[in-house]
């Protein structure tokens, strides 16, 4: 393996070489116009921008276009002449470029960068506001702007997922990509340390700009996370000077946050500092009943009562970015912060069986905590090459995670107070990640692009975990062998990708293949027992694009995937998670391999735009927690991953984005699709009998989000929000329908810089999680209702970036204004 990387390297080494050599450029027919298009604030390429060409002098037009997902644009055969150049996409001001010569002397207009601002700026006490698309369609992603969710305002990135395309969000906050809860988070196109679920939670909706659902990602990507990848994009600030904003929230049960980020720019230096802190508290009731048949003999145990979850969190980043010259930059970022969460319940249970129906009543006291510090870091050197896009771009980042101590407790007491019995389970241990890559990429003429890089991870973890048992007689917890274990994770996961661009006409596509080799080393030490792999996979990818002209585009795409086991899947030992419930993982699974078509349809008219997409995801080897009676202990239930075989899913997506004058707009997304399981698994009883057991079902799921925003000036708005989830079922239960509301009033003050967005969430309290459990043996049932409506307000100050200037300017001969529409 070191072989293979020192070969990686060398590869690189003669890359970079031989980069240097000279381009030839094709000769030309006819005048040629040409540039990129950028948005101004993000640096990132604006794609799909419409590209008119008129005539100076009777502004007659000659000619259009759109641009790549480059932002690049090029109009050719253009006849001598003065023209002017139009740019134009939704939620952004227009741009124009006047007086582009072509003549004999000059048939090459190359107009360089051309930047786009946001539509939102006030000049001269007129005071011109246009929303930025919702949702923003690229060849193998999709872009939202948290900016357009101001019922989410003061809330984490989970509540900005709740109204985006693709995405479903049930009420405890659990995130399933088109219905999938393995997809990978990012941030900044860079991994972590921590959990998606950790990240999603913790990470304040005030410090996100965008968010991009990527459900087909090409051979670039990390293929792990069967559904996809979430990428989450912080803010930054390219305006030169001092500038920033600060965000403080307040709000119901107790929830309060705050941030501030601050960005510096001078010259060939870029730095930012972020301060970010979140309180975050749900209150509710839940209610549950469990039964279990063993031996003929049926036991019930009902519970109900109060619950709470909590979320505290806070974190420290920043970073720079400095220009060592026109063809090198370097970067670097670090992020340190820490987790706290706690999840409690004070329940009333009564517990029977059909021997002796009299119930027994009793209380619990249940206690779940976990503590918790991350550090992440990266570096980053981009070298950039002659010609335009030519550029070799390497990256290291490192995650280090804390002990991250997690504490289970559960205590129950009798009818008089007595405490009868208690569990107390604990795990601790660091872990670390180093991730190094390096991304080649050579234009091949206009139009095409190829693509070479290297991706390495290495992650090592440590899981110490213990548990302790109350004893009645002392009174005291004793510690159990039998459930106290010590396991390490050692993986290494090293990948080549190439990728192939390019467009004939108007079709482009792009090929992708990407090879893996994981190393994988599980150590349970405490039974010296060790678990390896080694092993190649492959993953082909293929997208494509036609642009159909009239704002019509049209996008297809295959994909292939993996999803590996996650560590506590694979602990063989059994863990106590409560006092009815025990988990145990199996060492023998194999990765999941996902193979996923996409075809979408997308169609602007004008401020509005329709989009289509169907899609089919099959995924082998499917991994499925099952559940059943643990024969041991009678009413205990048991979980354990199997891997059962294969699953469908067959759908359509459909996001429709209307505006009626520009004082109203709404959003409608709609997701339907059929889900099929095709499996079994098999479970050795006590007798050490194998039974087989059935592990099949299918099932109608969709859901529909309706998002509507009124402006009554360019300084109020007010946005409501409603979302169905109709109900889901699975192979062992199902879960229940729920519908839940939600509304925001935003409004500006001190000339833009001071804004203030008031909230109301699951206004009808009719958000409810249930879930239902059913086998041969057991009925688990399961309901936990928020505390509802809740309130929150949120103040925003901007410090000196709240007003864009504006410009003009000129590049290379040619005059660029960019103004207000």
């Amino acid at each position: 393996m070191n072989r293979l990387i020192l070969l990686i390297c060398l590869s690189f080494i003669v890359i970079s070489a031989k980069a240097e050599e000279p381009v030839l450029k094709p000769e030309m027919k006819g005048g040629v116009i040409k540039g990129i298009v950028m948005d101004n604030a993000m640096d990132i390429p604006v794609e799909y921008a419409t590209v008119s060409v008129y005539n100076m002098a009777d502004s007659s037009l000659i000619d259009g276009t759109i641009t790549d997902e480059k932002g690049a644009f090029e109009l050719a055969k253009m006849k001598p002449g003065k023209y002017f150049v139009e740019i134009t996409f939704i939620g952004y001001n227009k741009a124009i470029v006047r007086n582009i010569p072509i003549d004999r002397n000059r048939n090459l207009a190359d107009l360089k960068i051309v930047n786009l601002r946001q539509a939102s700026e006030a000049l001269n006490e007129v005071v011109v506001t246009s929303e930025r698309a919702p949702v923003q369609y690229q060849i193998d992603k999709k872009v939202i702007p948290v900016s357009r969710q101001i019922t989410a305002a003061s809330g984490t990135a989970v509540d900005v997922l709740e109204n985006v395309p693709s995405v479903s969000v049930d009420i405890e906050g659990n995130v399933s990509l088109r219905g999938n809860s393995n997809f990978t988070v990012l941030v900044d196109g860079k991994p972590s340390i921590l959990d998606a679920s950790d990240i999603l939670q913790q990470m304040p909706a005030s410090v996100i700009e965008n968010i991009e659902i990527i459900t087909n990602p090409s051979a670039k990507y990390d293929p792990e996370g069967t559904a996809g990848i979430i990428n989450i994009i912080t803010k930054k600030n390219t305006e030169k000077g001092l500038n920033g904003v600060a965000n403080l929230s307040m709000g119901s049960q107790e929830n309060r946050s705050g941030d501030i980020l601050i960005n510096y720019r001078k010259k060939k230096w870029n730095w930012n500092l972020g301060l970010d802190y979140s309180n975050r508290q749900f209150e509710g009731t839940t209610k549950t009943e469990n039964r279990t048949i063993y031996e003929g003999i049926t036991s019930s145990v009902l519970s109900d009562g109060e619950a709470k979850m909590k979320f505290l969190g806070y974190g420290i980043r920043t970073g720079f970015d400095f220009d060592i010259d026109s063809k090198n930059q370097i970067s670097f970022g670090f992020r340190y912060g820490s987790r706290d969460m706690e999840r409690g319940s004070v329940l009333d249970y009564q517990e029977f069986d059909s021997n002796d129906p009299e119930r027994i009543l009793y209380d619990s006291e249940d206690l779940w905590e976990k503590e918790m510090t991350f550090v992440n870091s990266n570096f980053s050197y981009t070298r950039k090459f002659s010609g335009k896009g030519h550029q070799l771009a390497s990256q290291v980042t490192y995650s280090h995670r804390g002990s991250g101590d997690e504490q289970s407790t559960n205590e129950l007491f009798d009818a008089n107070g007595n405490q009868t019995s208690g569990k107390i389970a604990t795990e601790d241990g660091p872990g670390t990640r180093w991730e190094i890559r390096s991304d080649y990429t050579l234009p091949l003429g206009k139009d095409a692009k190829f693509e070479l890089g290297y991706q390495g991870q290495i992650r090592s973890s440590e899981a110490d975990t213990k548990q302790e048992d109350y004893n009645v007689v002392s009174k005291q917890y004793e510690p159990q062998p039998l459930y106290s274990h010590d396991v390490t994770y050692d993986q290494q996961v090293h990948g080549l990708y190439t990728t192939y661009a390019s467009k004939i006409g108007k079709f482009g596509y792009q090929l992708g293949f990407r090879s893996e080799y994981t190393n994988r080393e599980i150590d349970f030490k405490d039974e010296s027992e060790i678990f390896t792999i080694k092993r190649w996979d492959f993953f082909p990818t293929i997208h494509t694009q036609m642009d159909l002209g009239s704002d019509n585009q049209l996008m297809a795409s295959y994909t292939r995937r993996i999803q590996r086991p996650r560590g506590y899947w694979l602990e063989p030992f059994v863990t106590w998670t409560d006092a009815y419930n025990v988990r145990q993982g199996n060492p023998d699974l194999n990765p999941e391999y996902i193979d996923s078509y996409e075809l979408a349809y997308s169609k602007r008219f004008g401020d509005q735009s329709v989009t289509f997409e169907t899609y089919y995801k099959v995924t082998h080897n499917k991994i499925e927690s099952v559940r059943y009676p643990w024969e041991e202990q009678g009413n205990v239930m048991k979980s354990t991953s199997v891997n059962v075989g294969n699953d469908y899913s067959l759908g359509m997506e459909a996001t429709i984005n209307l505006s009626f004058g520009k004082w109203f707009k709404n959003d409608l997304i709609g997701n339907f699709y059929h889900y099929k399981e095709e499996g079994d698994f098999t479970l050795t009883n006590s007798s050490d009998e194998d039974i087989y057991k059935d592990f099949s079902t299918k099932s109608y799921n969709w859901s529909l989000r309706n998002n509507s925003t009124i402006i009554f000036d360019p300084k109020t708005r007010v946005q409501f929000t409603a979302n169905y989830q109709s109900e889901t079922n699975w192979a062992q239960g199902k879960r229940k329908g729920f519908f839940t509301t939600s509304a925001a009033l935003k409004r500006d003050f001190m000339k833009r810089r001071l804004s203030a967005t008031f909230q109301v969430r699951d206004i009808f309290g009719t958000a409810k999680h249930e879930t239902l459990y059913e086998g041969d043996n057991f009925y688990n049932f399961s309901r936990f209702s928020h505390k509802s409506p809740t309130f929150n307000l949120k103040l925003s100050f901007k410090i000196n970036n709240y007003k864009m200037k504006r410009e003009r300017g000129s590049e290379g001969g040619v005059d660029v204004e960019e103004f207000e529409m």
